[in-house]
């Protein structure tokens, strides 16, 4: 029976759902049939669209803020679980049970092979056995489902009792928290009033207790604002948490009430149900999450309102204190006793450190010498830890000597500022105030950097610690073991004796910062060198103030504006390159705009005028982060990837535009006498940019060990079977490159290539067209063309002509010697010639043949005909003047005239 859910909260005009205990149960742990009111019910900032009683949580109490309200949740969770655990239990016994039918039958049938008595009947029992425990198989696996079902609601109920615990002990700790918060205002507002009641004498320790705790609840109110940037991601991701679980309850609920709709089967509306069930219990474990990160970060909040407001309160403490504190002599020399008598006790242990250190310096050189004599056995692995075990023992007593030797300076100095003190507090006179606070502020920043420096090398032992304790943890020898185990010692010895060179550090800048207020008090007039020592340290403050904390790890401003120096750096010196390479190509062309000298200057000028600015500041910035020291490892690592990346794109860039330099003014100076290289420069130029550009990628790979053999293969590969696909168009493309390179014809040219005849108009990738005598244009493909042969009649420098002219065989012979003469003076005549010979050739069929054989001194046909022309003219004139006869073709019939028949037949 299906029921609407509120338009309250989040399911707000939300399909009805149906009640997961209503619906047939497959654990026989089935609620009343009835479905039970989806009320909402306010659990934090959203509604709970959903009765809690339907994943059987009834009176759940939202929204939970009382230790009752906690413990009630507690109880009804544990009751639930009880409940699930119960039924599991019988769900698992219910699988034995039916488990065992199909084991005892398969045991009888072993039985029967293994006996061999009355085989038959036993193999017969058996199948049935067998046969039976078929029959329950299925029930089996719907038993397995089950019992899957139930482990998965069993973990959500155990998840969500771990978070209303957290709940309820951060709900405690907020309670706490606020009733502080309350008494520190309170106490705060009496202290602005009343002032402290404290009764002298008033000791210049409580003074140094105050500071110090100053400092500590300063690290305090570090800690809680890092907390509540974390515990504010975890809200967050809590949020996101929820939002997708309420989606998810949602689409469970939707497939439910589609299922009753279609009158599904019983075992698929018990699956679905089911499914529905643990949806809600991860919605209700997802709200409580929620409010558990709104808590911790409501708590964190607090903390930092409760270590400000003890910081305000210590530091009118300390204003109190430094009036009123004082240090009497008994007192100083308590003090100055407690030091001696810990110098003395470093000095024992650093005899015994020395002692250490030589017994762990013979035992090095024993065990290289049973590492040299091991020769590879089966021992080396653990004589290779001895020897760095003795080391890590040798190093940690050197250490901790130098620490102890550092930590006895220390001593030394507390010991002498505290007699500074104790004659600044009862005999000021007697010191040069303004050199004292000058000394005092330069000794406290050279112990600040110190401490600094110590912290560095504790962490750094810390670490090599923990990476030891893992090795010691997955270490199989037992030698190895005790070796690993000697030199994890070794670490923290040396750690130990660091952490008492820290303390003693720590208690020279307490002494030091508690000194600075008293004879800051003190000097009265402030010279100018110490105003330049306060500016130098309130500077040296600045320049190293956090300005930010991502993932604890601090920024500061030294670090922000060394990258941004070293990026603005970068830039300028980029822009002074370009510059200078701008002016060094207009200096290039003011001399000389068409020498061809000076390519190199030209192309470095080209490539500097095409760098890319995203290169300059990927490369300004990774300069930036590496130098100021902002950029982690892993940040540096992926830095340098990109500008390796960056860095190749823009040699295939200075490549691109450097060959496009060149060939353009290549291209420029040929195009003036030769059109058709404007196309042939350009295919050229197509073939450079692929090569350019595949090389820079085959780099680019090559650089990050790319296996790029196997690519090379494939791309060989495939480019032999597109070179079979298109084998013609590519043939004319490098056809077209021969063309080019070799110069066969050019653009104007009068060629004759195979039967064609014409004037060359265009020499393009794929055809050259020839413009033909009779006026169409002929389109040639260029391997055709180059496959045939071709005659260039432009080409030559001069044309040979041979020709015959015939005379009638009745010339005379004084005629036929002049006629020689004739066509050299009619060849002489025409300008642009050159006689060769003429001679009488051949008696003819029907003339007396002259071979008249010439040169014309001009390639052009037009102007050879024009000569031929005259020739002929001039040879009729002067044939006509002489009387010579040209010869035509004729034919002579001779009749002769026999003697008459009669006369014949008379005489025979």
């Amino acid at each position: 029976m299906a029921q609407n859910e509120s338009a309250s909260g989040t399911d707000a005009d939300a399909p009805s759902e149906v009640a997961v205990e209503g619906a047939p149960q497959a654990d026989s742990d089935a609620e009343p049939s009835e479905q039970a009111p989806d009320t909402p019910v306010e659990n934090g900032r959203q509604a709970l669209a959903f009765d809690p009683a339907l994943v059987g949580l009834p009176d759940l109490p939202q929204p939970m803020a009382s230790p009752d309200d906690f413990q009630k949740t507690l109880d009804l969770i544990d009751v639930r679980i009880a409940e699930k655990t119960a039924a599991l239990e019988a769900a698992m016994a219910d699988a034995a049970a039916a488990e065992a039918p199909a084991f005892e039958a398969e045991s009888a049938a072993d039985d029967a092979e293994e006996n061999g008595l009355d085989a038959d009947a036993d193999a017969e029992r058996g199948d049935a056995g067998i046969d039976d425990a078929e029959n329950t198989a299925a029930p089996q696996s719907v038993l397995a489902a089950r019992i899957a079902r139930l482990e998965q609601r069993i973990e959500l109920l155990k998840e969500l009792r771990l978070v209303v615990q957290r709940n309820a002990t951060l709900a405690e700790r907020l309670g706490e928290s606020e009733r502080e918060l309350a008494n520190l205002q309170a106490r705060l507002e009496t202290v602005e009033t009343e002032g402290f009641s404290l009764e002298p004498p008033l000791q210049v320790s409580l003074l140094d207790q105050a500071q110090a705790e100053q400092a500590l609840r300063q690290s305090f109110a570090e800690v809680a604002v890092t907390r509540a940037a974390s515990a504010e991601r975890r809200q967050a991701a809590a949020e996101q948490a929820l939002t997708t679980a309420i989606r998810e309850r949602r689409a469970a609920r939707d497939r439910f009430t589609t299922a009753e709709a279609v009158d599904r089967t019983v075992t698929e509306r018990d699956d679905l149900a089911e499914a529905l069930e643990r949806a809600r219990l991860r919605e209700l474990l997802a709200r409580q999450q929620l409010i558990a990160t709104e808590r911790a970060l409501e708590l964190a909040r607090q903390q930092g309102r409760l270590a400000e407001l003890e910081q305000a309160l210590l530091a009118k403490r300390i204003a109190y204190l430094e009036e009123r504190v004082e240090l009497p002599r008994d007192a100083l020399e308590a003090q100055l006793e407690d030091l001696d008598a810990t110098e003395k006790e470093m000095r024992v242990q650093i005899d015994t450190l020395q002692r250490t250190g030589d017994q762990a310096e013979a035992d090095l050189y024993r065990a290289r010498q049973q590492l040299a004599d091991a020769n590879g056995n089966a021992e080396q692995a653990a004589l290779e830890e001895w020897v760095a075990a003795r080391q890590a023992e040798l190093a940690a007593a050197r250490t901790g000597v130098d620490s102890l030797v550092s930590a006895i300076a220390n001593l030394e100095q507390m010991d002498r500022l505290w007699q500074q003190r104790y004659q600044l507090m009862h005999d000021p006179e007697a010191l040069d105030l303004a050199e004292l606070l000058r000394q005092i502020i330069m000794e406290t920043t050279t112990a600040i950097d110190e401490k600094d420096a110590i912290e560095s090398r504790l962490n750094a032992l810390r670490s090599m610690q923990l990476a030891q304790t893992r090795r010691l943890r997955d270490a199989g020898h037992d030698a190895v073991r005790e070796a690993m185990a000697v030199r994890s010692a070794a670490h923290e010895l040396a750690e130990r004796y660091g952490r008492e060179l820290l303390e003693t550090q720590e208690e020279l800048i307490a002494l030091l910062q508690g000194m600075r207020p008293q004879a800051e008090a003190l000097v009265e007039q402030q010279n100018l060198s110490l105003q330049l020592l306060q500016a130098q340290e309130t500077l040296a403050n600045w320049w190293e103030a956090e300005v930010l904390v991502i993932d604890d790890q601090s920024i500061r401003v030294r670090e922000l504006i060394t990258a941004l120096a070293m990026f603005l750096v970068v830039l300028l010196i980029v822009s002074l390159i370009r510059m200078g390479a701008r002016r060094a190509l207009n200096r290039r062309r003011a001399k000389s705009s068409t020498t061809d000298a000076g390519d190199l200057r030209l192309a470095l000028s080209a490539i500097a005028g095409n760098t890319s600015q995203l290169f300059v500041l990927i490369a300004a910035f990774f300069v930036a982060m590496t130098f100021s020291g902002l950029a982690s490892p892993t940040v540096k690592h992926w830095l340098w990837n990109l500008l390796i990346i960056a860095f190749y794109i823009q040699l295939g860039i200075w490549a691109t535009a450097a060959m496009a330099d060149y060939f353009n003014r290549k291209r420029t100076r040929k195009e003036m006498h030769d059109p058709s290289t404007v196309t042939g420069y350009g295919v050229m130029m197509v073939f450079i940019r692929v090569g350019i550009w595949i090389t820079v990628v085959v780099s680019l790979l090559a650089y990050f060990q790319y296996p790029v053999a196997g690519l090379l293969g494939a791309l060989g590969v495939g480019s032999v079977a597109v070179g079979f696909a298109l084998q013609n168009i590519l043939g004319d493309v490098f056809s077209s490159m021969a063309i080019i390179l070799d110069k066969p014809f050019r653009v104007g040219d009068f060629v004759k290539a195979g039967d064609t005849l014409g004037v060359i108009e265009y020499t393009g990738v794929k055809t050259t067209r020839i413009r033909s005598l009779s006026g169409e244009q002929v389109v040639l493909s260029n391997s055709d063309i180059l496959s045939s042969r071709i005659h260039n009649y432009k080409h030559f420098k001069e044309r040979r002509i041979a020709f015959r002219i015939g005379v009638v065989y009745q010339t005379p012979r004084v005629l036929l010697e002049r006629i020689p003469e004739m066509l050299r003076a009619a060849v002489d005549a025409q300008p642009s010639t050159r006689f060769d010979r003429a001679h009488f050739a051949e008696y003819g069929d029907f003339a007396l043949m002259f071979e008249i054989v010439y040169y014309v001194l001009s390639p052009d046909y037009g102007i050879y005909m024009d000569i031929q022309q005259g020739i002929n003219l001039d040879i009729h004139r002067r044939f006509e003047e002489a009387g010579i006869d040209f010869a035509y073709p004729t034919q002579e019939l001779i009749l002769r005239r026999g003697p008459p028949l009669a006369a014949s037949a008379a005489d025979g």
